[in-house]
This record gives structure tokens, C-alpha cells and sequence, in this order.
């Protein structure tokens, strides 16, 4: 007969499964709060007392979001961040690290080295600025997009899976006549497709994410991306302002305000949750044969 385990085994696990509960719901609740906040009516956003569902469900506070054209700029130069910042970052890294895996080339260990040390020193924010500013970037949708173009993390985690790859697979193309870049499009960047998503995804987080840089580098509205504007509306309390909620009474701006910026969070950050589960069963796989092997 199969053995069940003692009683002690059983008490452990029911107490490992209640601990994994109650962490699931201290990250879930929060969330789930404020997606009822973002669907209720803005009389009851600020009523005491747990909401598990909103009543009555309305999108006023979604209408109230996309109705102003800055948050559409701000969804228009985030998605041109990411998505040019990605591209041009799996180009530049995945080239960087295809030549750094090839044992023959010149240099290989010191341009390692200098890779490793860009990861643990900076020239620091005044010294960054002032040399955008020498390059004409400062104001420039490029100064978002251009310094995190090359980063030494991808770079040696596509490099660490192409080591992995075996070098015969490259002789025998060679032998059969193949051209480098033949055998670069046709053979190794569709087996390295695991770190190529993982790193894809890591980029595009990033720039999704990313406000800092928008804030100090690129102050035009013009320019302005997403998350900048939520920081504005969570942090900053602009949200009346930006978005034009014009309401007399103080008491219902104020649940106004709040239904908005609930709303706004989850404009904010939808497409991530909705990209992610298509791209994660890449993740593990980019991850453990890009950073233990080698």
C-alpha cells in the first residue's frame, strides 16, 4: 500500500498551505480592490467596508480616463518606446553576445570584463545628463530609448545561451556552404528563441515601467508616457487637472478622483498582464540555460 505520511507531514503541509493563501490574497486583494474601485460609481468609491464586487457596476471612470488626450499621447509614446527600445535592444544585445560567445575573438575577455563592470558602475545623474545634453538629446523621444539599448545583463545572458549551443551545428553549414549570416538567421536565431522572448519581455517591461528617465531628460508634454502620467495622478494628485474632472462639490471631486485613478492603473498596466501568460513559458527555460551554463 502507498504510504500517506505521518500526521506531522499533514500538519506541516496544511500549515504551508495556509501561509501560501494568505500571501496569495495579501497580493491579490489589493489588486481586486482596486479593479472594484475602477467599475463602481463614484458615490460608493470611498464607502468604508470591504467591496468584493462593484454595486452598481459602471465605466464612467474609464470614460472619464480615455475622454482625455493626454492619456491616449501617453499610451501612444509608451507603445513607440517599447516597442522600437525592444526591437533595437534584442538586435544590439543578441549581435553583442553572438560575437562574445565565439571563443576566436580578439579581446573577448577584457570586452567581457568591461561588460561586467558597466553592471556595478555609473557615471552618476549629473554627469548622464550633462552628456545627453553635449549629444542633442535632451527633449528627444531617442533619450528614452538609445541608453538602454545595449544592456550588459542581456547581453550575458544571450551570451551564455549561445555557448551552450554546440559549435558543430555552425562546422557543418559552414561545410555545406552556408553563408554566416545564413547560418546566423536560419540557425541560431530561431534556437535561441527562448532567451530572445525572455529578454523581449524583460525589455518590454522595462520601458513599459520606466518613468524616471521621461521625467528628468524629457519634460515635454508631448512626449509624455504612461507611466509619468500615473505616477502624476497616484503621487502627485494632478489627476482633476490632466484629465479635466470638473465637479464643484470638493467631497465628490474627491470620489471622483479616486474612481479615475483606480481606472487609470488599470489602463496603465493591462497590456503586461495581457502579453505575459503568451511569452512565460519561455521565461523559465531563457532563464536557467542563459545564466547557469557556461
Amino acid at each position: 500500500m502507498k504510504k500517506t505520511g505521518s500526521w506531522r507531514d499533514r500538519v506541516l503541509d496544511g500549515i504551508l498551505m495556509a501561509i501560501m493563501i494568505l500571501f496569495t490574497a495579501s497580493i491579490v486583494l489589493p489588486f481586486w480592490s482596486m479593479l472594484v474601485d475602477s467599475f463602481s460609481t463614484k458615490d460608493s468609491v470611498l464607502r468604508p467596508g470591504l467591496k468584493l464586487f462593484p454595486r452598481p457596476v459602471t465605466v464612467q471612470s474609464y470614460r472619464d480616463v480615455f475622454a482625455s488626450g493626454i492619456v491616449a499621447v501617453g499610451y501612444m509614446n509608451t507603445v513607440i518606446r517599447a516597442a522600437v527600445g525592444t526591437v533595437l535592444t534584442l538586435v544590439c544585445c543578441f549581435a553583442a553576445a553572438y560575437a562574445i560567445s565565439k571563443p576566436k575573438l580578439p579581446f573577448r575577455k577584457t570586452v567581457s570584463m568591461l561588460l561586467l563592470i558597466t553592471m556595478f558602475f555609473g557615471g552618476g545623474l549629473i554627469p548622464t545628463y550633462l552628456w545627453f545634453k553635449q549629444l542633442g538629446l535632451i527633449g528627444s523621444r531617442w533619450v528614452l530609448i538609445l541608453p538602454h539599448v545595449a544592456m550588459a545583463y542581456y547581453i550575458i545572458i544571450m551570451r551564455r545561451f549561445l555557448e551552450a549551443i554546440p559549435a558543430e551545428m555552425e562546422e557543418s553549414a559552414f561545410i555545406d556552404g552556408a553563408s554566416a549570416m545564413r547560418i546566423l538567421f536560419r540557425i541560431m536565431v530561431p534556437l535561441s528563441m527562448p532567451v530572445i522572448a525572455t529578454v523581449g519581455l524583460w525589455s518590454v517591461v522595462f520601458h513599459w515601467n520606466e518613468w524616471f528617465d521621461a521625467m528628468i531628460y524629457d519634460a515635454k508634454t508631448e512626449h509624455t508616457v504612461l507611466q509619468l502620467l500615473l505616477r502624476r495622478v497616484l503621487i502627485e494628485n494632478q489627476s482633476s487637472a490632466m484629465l479635466n474632472l470638473e465637479v464643484e462639490d470638493e467631497a465628490r471631486l474627491q470620489r471622483t478622483e479616486e474612481a479615475v485613478k483606480a481606472a487609470t492603473m488599470f489602463v496603465s498596466i493591462g497590456p503586461v498582464i495581457l502579453i505575459y501568460p503568451f511569452i512565460q513559458k519561455y521565461f523559465v527555460k531563457g532563464i536557467m540555460v542563459g545564466a547557469v551554463k557556461g
